[in-house]
């Protein structure tokens, strides 16, 4: 039963992250996972609830790869340790692509499915480093950390989101996204963002270990 579980919510997300709740195929559901149609009612209910049951499965995933990521961060100095857990955070959506296109479909629903996040279920890792680098200085204190990560969460998500399109843009200049350097870079320009015009990076060395440079007002 069990496996029949597993293999249900795996092929489901492939279907849901393709054509999203209503295009997805039920026939096509079992087809991929193996198992009688009857399974997915006895697991979860109806389409709707396998759906459902399908993106809570992937948002966990991710929240169990990025947790040890959270975790090690606390230990390092704010710039540091939100640059650790941001490129973390990257590097577990892009080794998981189905869950960009259960989002997205998910979003053109108007997110009818996932309980909409509150301040109180960020990550409490990231916020105490951010509201740390805030008290030493890092980071600049005229902008609450609900504003940063959003903006941060944003553009990583919008990033794999828009990943083909910016390999082919960035062909012919020779970049590849994909490279760690490109990634600091990335992660650099958010992070500049957070310290705000005239600041350093304050402590240890920057992504990647760049030594820190000073951003100038524009």
């Amino acid at each position: 039963m069990a496996e029949s579980k597993a293999s249900l919510l795996t092929a489901a997300a492939e279907e849901f992250a393709q054509y999203g709740l209503r295009g997805a195929r039920i026939q096509a559901i079992v087809k991929r996972a193996g198992v009688n149609e009857r399974m997915i009612y006895h697991h979860f209910g109806s389409k709707e609830g396998l759906y459902r049951a399908v993106l809570t499965d992937q948002m966990a995933a991710l929240h169990d790869a990025w947790s040890p990521a959270l975790q090690k961060a606390r230990d390092l100095t704010p710039y540091e340790g939100v640059a650790a857990a941001l490129d973390a955070f990257a590097a577990g959506l892009a080794s998981r692509p189905v869950l960009i296109g259960l989002w997205l479909h998910e979003s053109l629903g108007g997110w009818q499915t996932l309980p909409l996040p509150s301040a109180d279920t960020l990550p409490a890792e990231l916020r105490e480093l951010y509201e740390r680098g805030q008290r030493e200085g890092v980071f600049r204190g005229d902008c609450p950390f609900e504003i940063a990560y959003g903006i941060a969460m944003s553009a990583l998500i919008g990033g794999a989101v828009l990943a083909r399109r910016g390999d082919a843009l960035a062909e012919d200049k020779g970049i590849d996204f994909s490279a760690p350097e490109t990634r600091r870079l990335v992660l650099e320009q958010l992070l500049d963002g957070m310290t705000g015009p005239g600041r350093t990076h304050g402590q240890g060395e920057a992504v990647g270990g760049a030594q820190p440079r000073t951003t100038s007002a524009p």
